[in-house]
C-alpha cells in the first residue's frame, strides 16, 4: 500500500534490457522492496550503494509511460507505506488505469500551471470534477472536465518536487483514477 505522496524525483541513469537503474540512496532499500515509479509499482531486483535496479516487463510498458522514458528523464517516487503510518492520501491502488497525452499548457503568473490532458472516451464516467486523479503518481484535484480531455493545477510546490515541470505537449501520462468512483460507477 502506498500513501499518494510523492516523496522525491529519481533520476533513470540506465535503461538497458528492460532494466530500469536509478540514482539513489539505497540505504533503507531492501530486495524485493516494492517502490512506485510513476505510479507504478514496480519491484527492486538489484541493489548497489547509490542506485538500484527493476525490471519493466512488456505489460508495463503496454500500460506505462515507461516506453517513453530516456536515460536522465526521472520518476516520481514513493516506498510503500509500513504500520502505523500517517496516511494523507486519496483513494487509488497503484495500478494503472491508462496512459494518455498532454493536450495543452497553459502557465500562470503566480508561476503555477493549468496542463489539459487528453482521456480515452471509456473513462468520462471516472471523471468528475473537484475530484481526485493520480497523474504520474502525483495526488491532484481534476478542475475541469470536457469530452475527451480534463484540466489539472499545478502549484509552483508541485512544479518544484516532482517531474511534471518537466511534461510539454504530446508528454504521455501515467493516469489512475479513484478507486471510491470506479466502484460507485461499477456496474454489476
Amino acid at each position: 500500500m502506498f500513501s499518494w505522496i510523492v516523496e522525491k524525483k529519481a533520476e533513470i541513469i540506465s535503461i538497458e534490457n528492460w532494466l530500469f537503474t536509478i540514482k539513489e540512496d539505497t540505504k533503507e532499500l531492501s530486495m524485493w522492496q516494492s517502490i512506485a515509479h510513476d505510479w507504478a509499482c514496480m519491484t527492486l531486483c538489484e541493489i548497489w550503494v547509490d542506485f538500484y535496479k527493476f525490471f519493466a516487463m512488456e505489460e508495463t510498458l503496454k500500460r506505462t509511460n515507461f516506453w517513453t522514458k530516456k536515460v536522465w528523464d526521472s520518476f516520481n517516487v514513493e516506498k510503500s507505506v509500513r504500520y502505523g503510518d500517517r496516511m494523507d492520501w486519496h483513494f487509488v491502488t497503484g495500478h494503472i488505469d491508462t496512459t494518455w497525452e498532454v493536450y495543452k499548457i497553459d502557465k500562470k503568473e503566480d508561476n503555477s500551471k493549468v496542463v489539459y490532458i487528453k482521456f480515452p472516451c471509456e473513462f468520462k464516467n471516472l471523471l468528475v470534477e473537484k475530484w481526485s486523479i493520480a497523474v504520474n503518481w502525483v495526488s491532484l484535484t481534476l478542475v475541469e472536465v470536457w469530452d475527451d480531455f480534463f484540466s489539472i493545477s499545478l502549484i509552483p510546490y508541485t512544479l518544484d518536487i516532482t517531474n511534471l515541470w518537466e511534461l510539454v505537449i504530446w508528454s504521455i501520462v501515467n493516469l489512475e483514477f479513484d478507486i471510491l468512483w470506479k466502484y460507485v460507477n461499477k456496474r454489476w
